[in-house]
């Protein structure tokens, strides 16, 4: 399935994290085919922390979406974010991220922007994500490698959506 995600660090060697999140999730079989720039911005929520460097990948693997969350939680768990045991989809890494503060400062978030043309919404794990349309960032990231993918609930392009049509 051609997927794409979000990366996201604002702790610490923010590039290197950023390339090692690409490193460990073509370990965890899903092979990152294009990049992003990287964009820095400020923390959302107003928040006084350091700013975010921010990179769309996008990426071709057969796990399932709760699959490749599980993949993405243990990704981020590698990589030092703070994990508790869980079982995610039919993957058992057995660690995702403990229950954090809304933004709070991390050495990487990955989020699943995008599975396809799929709609996925439960408790857990929805996308599109939540706010894949309205960030500039994840906009400007997407429109770098596929400007005319369609949102699937939007029914717009990336390049509409950036530009506001």
């Amino acid at each position: 399935m051609h997927v794409f995600l979000g990366l996201c660090s604002n702790l610490g060697d923010r590039e290197m994290y950023l390339v090692q999140a690409r490193d460990l999730l073509m370990k965890q079989n899903v092979l990152v085919m294009g990049q992003s720039e990287v964009r820095e911005t400020a923390p959302l929520g107003g928040l006084d922390q350091p700013d975010y460097l921010n990179q769309v990948i996008e990426c071709q693997t057969d796990l399932e979406p709760e699959d490749l969350l599980a993949v993405c939680k243990f990704v981020e768990g590698e990589m030092g974010r703070p994990v508790k045991p869980a079982n995610i989809g039919n993957v058992s890494f057995g660690a995702a991220p403990v229950s954090e503060e809304r933004w709070e400062s991390r050495v990487i978030d990955i989020d699943i922007l995008y599975y396809g043309d799929r709609i996925v919404d439960k408790p857990n794990l929805q996308i599109p994500h939540r706010g894949a349309a309205d960030r500039k960032f994840e906009l400007e990231g997407m429109c770098d490698l596929q400007p005319d993918f369609v949102h699937p609930v939007l029914k717009k392009s990336m390049q509409n959506l950036l530009n506001g049509a």
